[in-house]
């Protein structure tokens, strides 16, 4: 990586712009404001996956409104049913563009997503995550960086060449899905089925993930590979009702006591996960490995304004550039994300829940067994550490 870096920095500094790249870097420069207001139009749009109950009508209109801009390009777009699609159940749609220039061109498949998380002010936002809003040169939005603004910043460049009368250098593909944030349902059954022969995907020579981020402000970066994800759901049942706290208080196994110990048991405060034989098979680290940790460009105090912990311990579970970014790529994580079932809205409830669900996951990197690793060695155990029933 180190190399590639000196190359890249090198070509830069010795590289000056054609006509095109010039004519280009004015043409977006010009439209800025359009591009911001296509932008504000698509972070509007409350396209939550992990709500198909609300918003499943809302990620169908993002779908239909990129779609849209897609044809109005000259392109071509399709909305291929969600494989996982049943009697039960809908979901959304996979979106399928092309813009193809020329057959003997090599052809790019971009994947995005256009669903996004769940967002409130109550959350912690300062504005409302729905409306597009600049503060300090900076635009906040859900979306607007995962992964609205990359996605469709395709559809901008394309234009882009078309107005300055360029051909593409490339066929171009996009492949737009609306689960991404809820588990990408239905999506490799839809890859398996676009791969075959005289299908969508048959002929395309390079993929490109637009759903990322730079390590930091100051220099663009590609990204090659990303740590895996595994979610789990740990349910402790207490009784067979809810309890009153005032009547039964004191004397019965409390569903929410018992859930808070099991997951706190997950790991320490400083993220040390303490699930039995977790590191096992992640590979040792060597000094060539570590070494390239050295010259990478991040900055640690940018990084503490940019996840805004300044004003909370200004401190983060890392000390310094190096650690952190391994703890970042090359180790594991564990993150508990809730507890479904508890009471959690203003004012008092005194309520004791018959049953709580507390939700986690595992960010996995190469060479782990997470079947062996959590059901075998810890999961299981975790009955013989409450009174109450444990799924």
């Amino acid at each position: 990586r180190t190399s590639i870096e000196r190359i890249i920095n090198s070509s830069i500094q010795t590289m000056t712009l054609s006509s095109f790249e010039s004519a280009f870097f004015d043409h977006v420069d010009q439209h800025t404001e359009l591009y911001i207001e296509r932008l504000r139009e698509a972070v509007a749009i409350q396209s939550v996956s992990s709500d198909l109950e609300s918003h499943l009508s809302d990620i169908n209109q993002m779908m239909d409104w990129t779609a849209a801009h897609i044809h109005r390009l000259g392109g071509k777009a399709v909305l291929m049913p969600n494989p996982s699609n049943n009697d039960g159940k809908k979901y959304p749609p996979i979106l399928l563009g092309e813009f193809l220039s020329d057959p003997s061109k090599k052809t790019v498949c971009v994947y995005g997503h256009l669903d996004v998380q769940p967002a409130a002010r109550a959350d912690g936002w300062d504005t409302d995550p729905f409306v597009l809003t600049e503060i300090d040169g900076k635009l906040f939005g859900r979306g607007s960086t995962d992964d609205k603004g990359p996605a469709l910043s395709w559809l901008w460049v394309i234009e882009a060449y078309q107005k300055l009368e360029e051909e593409l250098p490339v066929n171009i593909k996009l492949l737009y899905e609306g689960m991404e944030e809820s588990g990408s349902e239905g999506m490799e059954e839809a890859i398996v089925e676009l791969a075959k022969s005289g299908q969508f995907l048959n002929d395309v020579d390079f993929f490109c993930i637009s759903d990322n981020y730079w390590t930091g402000k100051r220099k663009p970066c590609i990204s090659y590979g990303l740590r895996g994800l595994a979610a789990f759901e740990v349910s402790v049942r207490c009784c067979e009702q809810d309890l009153h706290s005032g009547v039964y208080g004191g004397i019965v196994h409390e569903a929410v006591d018992d859930l808070i110990h099991l997951m706190a048991s997950l790991k320490e405060p400083n993220g040390k996960i303490l699930i039995e034989g977790i590191m096992d098979d992640v590979l040792p680290m060597t000094p060539e490995e570590e070494s390239l940790y050295e010259n990478i460009d991040f900055d640690v105090n940018e990084f503490k304004k940019e996840v805004r912990v300044t004003n909370y311990g200004n401190t983060l579970l890392k000390p310094d550039k190096v650690s952190l970014l391994m703890a970042r790529w090359r180790y594991p994580s564990l993150t508990i994300h809730g507890i479904q079932g508890a009471f959690s809205g203003e004012g008092v409830k005194t309520v004791v829940p018959s049953k709580v669900a507390g939700k986690f996951s595992i960010r996995t990197v190469p060479n782990m067994d997470l079947e062996k690793i959590i059901w075998k060695r810890n999961l299981q155990s975790m009955d013989r550490r409450t009174r109450c029933l444990v799924n």
